[in-house]
């Protein structure tokens, strides 16, 4: 995962998202993680170019994985879903085949939602979990218990090594951002675009998490499938999967 918000590859079109939407489409329905936010989040990390690597860290691929955060990942995962590379090269190749990346994505995604809900004492909701691909969950976890307390708090001044990264989201010109404007600058990203409807996927309550397809997670993982189809989806994704300062 990029300590860093991508910004140039998230305009990328249909056709960019064409060739990885069936890997995306399978990682939701295996694990029953939305796949709108799968799909939002790859927009927005990489455009949907399995093979992008990052200028400034080693973040590589569909979700930007970091070195570090994908074998962490990877070790906590990777077994349950018949994935054993031979070698660490082996392992952080992984990263570039986007049906590997989607599912390992997806199943952060819900270790994220699930440390964010238990320390919030709520259900997370889609800015939230943007902000834990950006700040990781606890950095996102401090970043919205600060801004309940005090919403025009420099949000710089709170996570300075994030600010550091990312000046475009926390300073407006010379002025810095309150923890109000950046969340308010995350919801406006995440309303900026929509997803095909994914059918695979059980519905839920719960947007983030749906129930998982029976068995999926004991099948081999190219040979999952969902079926999709073109229309306006739920505005939801969240950014990053990134551990801050990583």
């Amino acid at each position: 995962m990029s300590a860093r918000l991508s910004t140039g590859p998230e305009a990328a079109g249909p056709a960019s998202a064409a060739g990885v939407i069936p890997a995306i489409s399978a990682a939701a329905a295996r694990t029953g993680v939305d796949f709108a936010a799968l799909y939002h989040t790859a927009r927005l990390e990489s455009g949907f170019d399995p093979t992008a690597r990052a200028r400034t860290s080693s973040a590589t691929g569909l979700f930007q994985f970091i070195d570090s955060n994908w074998m962490n990942v990877l070790a906590k995962h990777g077994a349950r879903h018949g994935l054993a590379p031979s070698s660490r090269a082996e392992a952080l190749a992984l990263r570039t085949d986007p049906a590997v990346a989607s599912l390992m994505a997806a199943e952060h995604m819900a270790d994220n939602a699930a440390l964010m809900e238990s320390r919030l004492g709520r259900e997370a909701g889609p800015v939230d979990l943007y902000l834990a691909h950006f700040l990781g969950a606890g950095g996102a976890t401090r970043f919205l218990q600060a801004m309940q307390a005090a919403p025009d708090q420099s949000a710089a001044s709170l996570m300075p090594a994030a600010a550091r990264a990312n000046r475009a989201i926390f300073f407006d010109g010379g002025r810095a951002r309150s923890l109000a404007d950046v969340h308010a600058l995350f919801s406006a990203r995440l309303c900026a675009g929509t997803a095909p409807v994914e059918t695979g996927a059980i519905g839920s309550p719960n947007p983030m998490r749906q129930p998982a397809l029976p068995g999926a997670a004991g099948t081999p993982l190219h040979t999952a499938d969902a079926g999709l189809r073109a229309a306006d989806a739920a505005r939801l994704a969240y950014l990053l999967l990134a551990d801050m300062g990583a």
